[in-house]
C-alpha cells in the first residue's frame, strides 16, 4: 500500500546549514554534505519506491546538487519554494511534478503560507517558516524542523492538526 508524505524546506547545498541546524534529530552536523547525507538516510528508511513524497519548497540551492533529489526514495512531486530558482529541465530529471501551488484532498499544498481567507475552509500543509509555526489549526507546517528531520505522512498530518486544534482552543 502506497502512502502519502511531505518535508520541506531540505536545503541540499546550503554552504551554512551547519549554522542554521547544528544538530539534527540530536545527531551533530558540521556541514552541508553530512546534513544532506543524514536527510537522505533518514528519508529512505521511511519512504518506499511506491510511496508519494511532496517536497514543499526549498529543497536544492545549485543544479549541481538535485542529482541527490533522485537518491530519495519515492514518486516525488515539487512545490516551488523561494529558493528554488534552477532550470526546470534540471528538476524534471528527478521529480513528476512541478507545481507553485497545489491540492492534496481537503489541503492546498505551499511553501509559504497561504493568506487565511483564500483556504475556503480547507487546511494548509506548508514549509518556509521553519521553526516559526503559525498557531493556527488550519496550517501545518512541514518544515524539516517542525517535524523532526523526516518526512510525515498525510494522516499523520491531519492528526497532529486535531491535536493542535484542542491545544490552541483556550
Amino acid at each position: 500500500m502506497s502512502r502519502v508524505y511531505f518535508a520541506g524546506d531540505l536545503h541540499f547545498a546550503h554552504k551554512n546549514i551547519a549554522g542554521f541546524r547544528p544538530n539534527v534529530a540530536g545527531i551533530v552536523i558540521n556541514n552541508e554534505e553530512e546534513h544532506r547525507e543524514l536527510i537522505i538516510e533518514r528519508f529512505n528508511k521511511i519512504i518506499t519506491k511506491r510511496d508519494t513524497l511532496y517536497l514543499m519548497g526549498d529543497i536544492c540551492f545549485d543544479e549541481s546538487f538535485t542529482v541527490h533529489i533522485g537518491r530519495l526514495n519515492g514518486y516525488k512531486k515539487l512545490i516551488l519554494g523561494n529558493h528554488d530558482h534552477l532550470n526546470l529541465g534540471i528538476w524534471q530529471q528527478y521529480v513528476a511534478n512541478i507545481a507553485a501551488i497545489g491540492r492534496y484532498k481537503k489541503s492546498w499544498i505551499s511553501h509559504a503560507p497561504i493568506h487565511p481567507e483564500e483556504l475556503r475552509g480547507k487546511i494548509n500543509i506548508h514549509g518556509h517558516v521553519h521553526n516559526a509555526t503559525i498557531q493556527d489549526a488550519r496550517y501545518f507546517n512541514c518544515s524539516l524542523e517542525n517535524i523532526n528531520y523526516e518526512p510525515i505522512e498525510y494522516s499523520q498530518i491531519l492528526a497532529r492538526i486535531e491535536q493542535q486544534k484542542e491545544m490552541w482552543k483556550s
